[in-house]
């Protein structure tokens, strides 16, 4: 079966999807959707589909399988919840909603509809960070005590999309965000944060940079700064563990075992070929392949809306810890 897709957003990420989609066999690219007709237009360049300027006229004129959203993040769940209600299953970008309850709203419609919700956290498939994966889920680390992530980013506002400019808490909607689901892919779910927001330069109106403390599951302390408005890109994970010192630049992983005076490099797992791309390619073969299998083979996808709520429930949890200068558990947002 050929997957056909609906792209709903075709500026600057959405036109990389339409290359991504356009270089396979299991996909095809049938329509997009763009308020803007200078982007449509620059879109066609990469897909020569149809173009409509909203989701109920796309699927009226062409037979599609499923969406895929890459919108500004303040319009996903809008645009997810108009795809879902013209019968079309959905993949969307990070965050796939900005609060809980707008994703709860989503998942809800997703469900009665029978439509399946996918969510394009793409950094889980980079394979330094699949290869920690592995390694803290596999016992590698033993039991691990304490971790810290540092991301590091030049992304001036002038070189940011107009909407993104003025958005409240930037780094933690649109970045924090797949930090906080790597998180999750690591140690399991979180419990509770306790974060503060800061506009130091970069040009943005707020919130440029983030930085938090999480108690993610069993207990583990998680130290982490993101920042928009650094001098140049550089990530950093340390993960202390009963073994030893786990550390990445997200290209290699080290380790130094307990007692141990230096740092040996470790294989890396085997990833598809795609996913060894550069930015911003990397991870999305995998994407692919697993939205793909959920919908043809009814594999559940490993980033499905309902797994990714917590995501979500930790993100929103970051902007009312800042609003509110106070620790946030995470059954406030998701009552178990």
């Amino acid at each position: 079966m050929v997957v056909r897709m609906l792209h709903v957003g075709v500026g600057g990420r959405g036109r990389h999807w339409l290359e991504y989609v356009g270089a396979r066999t299991d996909f095809e690219s049938v329509g997009m959707v763009d308020p803007e007709p200078a982007s449509l237009e620059a879109a066609r360049a990469v897909a020569d589909v149809p173009g409509f300027d909203s989701i109920p006229a796309a699927v009226a004129t062409v037979q599609a399988d499923a969406a895929l959203i890459a919108s500004p993040s303040l319009l996903h769940a809008q645009h997810a919840l108009a795809a879902l209600d013209g019968g079309l299953a959905v993949m969307i970008e990070k965050p796939f909603a900005t609060v809980v309850a707008e994703a709860q709203s989503v998942l809800e419609r997703a469900r009665a509809l029978g439509k399946t919700v996918f969510v394009a956290e793409n950094f889980r498939y980079v394979q330094a960070e699949r290869t920690i994966r592995e390694l803290v889920r596999g016992g590698f680390v033993g039991k691990v005590y304490n971790a810290t992530l540092v991301d590091r980013r030049r992304m001036p506002r002038d070189t940011q999309p107009a909407w993104m400019g003025s958005l409240r808490y930037p780094q933690l909607q649109e970045l924090a965000v797949h930090h906080f689901d790597s998180l999750r892919s690591f140690f399991g779910d979180p419990l509770g944060i306790s974060a503060r927001a800061f506009a130091p330069d970069g040009g943005y109106e707020h919130d440029s940079t983030t930085q938090a403390l999480i108690e993610m599951e069993g207990g583990v302390p998680v130290q982490y700064l993101g920042s928009l408005a650094s001098h140049k890109f550089a990530w950093r994970l340390a993960i202390e563990g009963e073994n030893g010192l786990l550390w990445s630049d997200r290209k290699r992983v080290w380790w130094r075992g307990r007692g141990g005076r230096f740092f040996r490099p470790l294989k890396k797992i085997a990833v598809p070929k795609g996913d060894l791309a550069p930015y911003p390619r990397e991870g999305t073969t995998s994407l692919l392949n697993s939205f793909r299998d959920d919908l043809v083979d009814g594999v559940p996808a490993e980033t499905r809306g309902e797994d990714n709520l917590r995501t979500i429930a930790l993100m929103e949890a970051g902007k009312i810890s800042d609003r509110e200068a106070r620790l946030v558990r995470i059954d406030e947002l998701l009552p178990t």
